[in-house]
Formats: structure tokens, sequence, C-alpha cells
């Protein structure tokens, strides 16, 4: 009875030992600890944008494993000092809608994040800055030099009246430039030669006494905020300095505390 007995009990022991025992397994899975990846399409730098308007942010986010509502948008107006929040937790579409701020910056960025479902988060800036400005007044037409004299070059235009999308403006002034090649686009290549604030002509004297051919550009500006009344006068009482369209644009920059 007691050999039974004990047959039985190690009979119960060894069932229970081989349920302690038994495994299960799980599925197979993959750890991820890559980041996503993100490309910014726009602004990615040396666009200009304007205020009032309305631009698209683009951006390509791929991951194996993102998350779905997981990008954050900001922007700065700084060149990345400072970051201000456009959007959170919005769907990874490539693509939303920007109102320009009312701030004037040459120094613009935007930062777009994702993250994937392990936790894995991108942070991406834009590559270089980009512009947000009031919207510029056009160019102006039917610019016509008369050197009927023989000495002076008397530089006429039509005055401007709109902005490059047409909407009414009234011009600050004109900045007059010369130019001894005939390079249109080449703003590394045009002279300030004087800045015009009342009527649409400027005489050019004695030129013709002195040079062969000359060529002339006039660009009309609205000055919002003073800074480029600032950098003409400095033009203006350095005539010696020759700058060119291009350091005119750069020194807007710098009045703004740096490359702002």
């Amino acid at each position: 009875m007691r050999k039974a007995l004990f047959a039985a009990m190690l009979s119960l022991l060894g069932n229970a030992c081989f349920a302690l025992s038994s495994t299960t397994n799980s599925d197979l899975f993959t750890l991820d600890t890559i980041d996503p990846v993100i490309t910014i399409i726009a602004p990615n730098g040396g666009e200009a944008w304007y205020i009032g308007d309305s631009n698209n942010i683009l951006w390509n986010a791929t991951d194996t494993n993102i998350t779905p509502n997981t990008i954050y948008l900001w922007y700065s107006l700084n060149g990345g000092s400072d970051y201000l929040s456009l959007a959170e937790a919005i769907a990874n579409s490539g693509s939303w809608p920007w109102q320009m701020p009312d701030t004037q910056t040459y120094n613009a960025r935007v930062r777009i994040q994702a993250q994937d479902n392990f936790g894995n988060l991108t942070q991406k800036n834009s590559a270089g800055a980009f512009s947000i400005t009031y919207v510029p007044p056009a160019a102006p037409a039917n610019v016509n030099v008369d050197i009927s004299n023989t000495v002076d070059a008397v530089i006429t235009w039509d005055p401007v009246t709109q902005t490059i999308y047409g909407t009414p403006i009234t011009p600050d002034g004109y900045i007059v430039l010369y130019n001894e090649t005939p390079y249109e686009d080449a703003e590394h290549l045009y002279y300030f030669l004087w800045d015009v604030t009342s009527g649409t002509s400027f005489t050019h004297p004695r030129v013709t006494l002195h040079r062969d051919q000359f060529y002339y550009r006039v660009v009309a500006y609205k000055d919002y905020d003073g800074r480029m009344a600032d950098v003409l006068a400095v033009a203006k009482a350095n005539p010696v300095i020759k700058l060119t369209l291009e350091d005119i644009k750069a020194l807007l920059l710098s009045s703004l505390g740096g490359d702002k």
C-alpha cells in the first residue's frame, strides 16, 4: 500500500514539474533603433516669401515604423536661436499650409520633427535662411537714358504704382545704379549711383566725357522700417566705397543685428 502511495506521489510530482517547465514562443519581432529620415523640401534656404501670403511647408519623413500623427512643426525668425510652435501631432502628409507672420526677417528657418513606434526621434532644420518680407514694388518700366547734350546722361523712368502682385503701392524712393558691362541681372556688377526720393529722373553729370558706354538700372523700394534710408545715407556719404546692389542687400541684413 505504501509503495502504491509513494508511486502515486512521484507521478503527481513529475506531472507538476513537467507543467512548470513548459514554454511558449512569442511571435518574431524586430527591435527598431533607427531614427526616422526627414528631408525638408521647402523652405530649405533662399526662398523669398511675403507677409500676408500662405505658403506650404513641404517635407518627406520616412521610417518603417513611423507613428501616425507624429509630425511637429516650428519656425524661427532669428536663424534658429528661438523657435515658435506652428503645429503639433499632425499627419505625415508631407505638406502643411503656413500663413506668413507679420514680422519681417531675412533669416527665417523651419524645424520638423518625426517619431516612430519605438521612440526614435528626428528633428531637422532648414539648411539655409529664407526671407519673410513685405511685398516689394514692381520694377520701374521704360527706363530711358538721354545723352543728347553729349555731356550728361539723364535717366528717366515711369513711376511705380503697384507691387509685384499688382496691388497698389507708392514707393519711398528709387535706387539708380550703373554698370559698365551689359549684364542686367548681375547684382554684384551694378554700383550705387544715387537715391531718388522725389520724381522719376536723375542726371548723371559729365559721364559721357569719361566713358564710352554705361548701363543703368533703377530699383524701386518701400522702406517700412527705416533701414533702407540708413543704408543709402551711408552709400551717399562714402561714394568711393562703390557699393553694389548685392552689397546694399547685405547691409540691410547686417543692420538687423547680424543675419536676422
